[in-house]
């Protein structure tokens, strides 16, 4: 496979959560189902590269892409799979989805006053709080995705939602939920990728003083700025890319060799 190939897929895919962070509408969708289906269509999952050759990305670019991508793309899939439902789903939708991302802790459905509906599976390991779902308003004209973060006792948990109607009515929200380190573990390699939010570490990878350095920077402030980037903390220099879930920005990031 072609290393320009590679580098104009990576740059698609970065370019695609610029448009993402900057703007919701139907045509930036458009765009990341072009640049999704590019991806899948060009790129092997499991390329055979040489890294040492600098043509279209950098070689930290390229460490970063090559991470990000294998992760990512399943965080999408899950998005596409919970985009807003004019119906409440099947049974057999909530039991295809669980097998379809073993990754996840759960996926269950909610009533607009945090009654639960259905959970997959009944008893999960994790349990989240619902509440500060609910907060949030949900109707027609407000009914994209939305991520959120809780911490648990058994660490923390990320959780994607999204509102389900009935004639044109919000009936109540579906969520699926899941440990970071599960998500990261389909990374090449996890222990070099960093994940966090502006307000929380998610996942530190190996060197964990480095990269909670990540979490001192004023990611508020420059994800205002970029969705790309490099920053130097202390100890190291990072490559990152931020990916959003309606108002949540997840941040992923590579130290730069």
């Amino acid at each position: 496979m072609s290393i320009n190939v590679l580098a104009l897929a990576m740059r698609l895919v970065l370019l695609c959560a610029l448009a993402l962070l900057v703007s919701a509408c139907d045509t930036v969708r458009s765009a990341w189902d072009k640049t999704t289906s590019f991806y899948e269509t060009h790129l092997d999952p499991k390329p055979e590269l040489d890294l040492q050759r600098s043509e279209g990305l950098s070689q930290n670019e390229r460490a970063l892409a090559m991470q990000f991508s294998a992760v990512d793309q399943q965080l999408e899939l899950l998005m596409r799979s919970l985009a807003p439902q004019d119906t409440f789903p099947s049974p057999a939708w909530f039991n295809a989805t669980i097998i379809q991302f073993p990754w996840l802790t759960a996926i269950m459905a909610l009533d607009t006053r945090g009654e639960m509906l259905t959970r997959h599976p009944d008893s999960p390991l994790k349990h989240i709080q619902v509440a500060p779902l609910l907060e949030r308003e949900w109707s027609l004209i407000k009914r994209g995705l939305q991520g959120f973060t809780q911490d648990t006792p058994l660490g923390p948990e990320l959780i994607v939602a999204g509102p389900f109607f009935r004639d044109g009515t919000w009936q109540g929200l579906l969520a699926a939920h899941f440990d970071p380190r599960s998500l990261i573990g389909l990374a090449p390699s996890p222990d070099n990728l960093a994940l966090l939010t502006p307000e929380r570490l998610l996942w530190s990878g190996l060197d964990q003083k480095a990269t909670r350095e990540l979490t001192e920077a004023p990611w508020e402030d420059i994800l205002k700025r970029s969705v790309q980037g490099r920053l130097s903390t202390a100890s190291h220099t990072f490559v990152w890319v931020a990916r959003p879930i309606g108002s949540l920005r997840l941040v992923y990031a590579v130290a730069a060799q």
